[in-house]
């Protein structure tokens, strides 16, 4: 487990801590309908990231 690995650790960590601050944001009180269905689509698409990495990781660790 080189480089590889823990730059997909480190970009798991990235996206985890954006959707978090996401998911934050829709907790909150003001937002518009363009903020509001950016955030939603932003969060879709970093699980999705999310998803990938984690299938990645999977591979580099069975490697092992």
């Amino acid at each position: 487990m080189g480089s590889q690995y823990k730059s997909l650790i480190e970009a798991r960590n990235q996206w985890q801590s954006d959707i978090k601050m996401y998911k934050d944001f829709l907790q909150g009180e003001t937002k518009t309908f363009e903020g509001r269905y950016g955030a939603e689509e932003y969060i879709s698409m970093a699980e999705n990231r999310l998803k990938d990495i984690n299938l990645k990781l999977k591979e580099i660790e069975e490697k092992v």
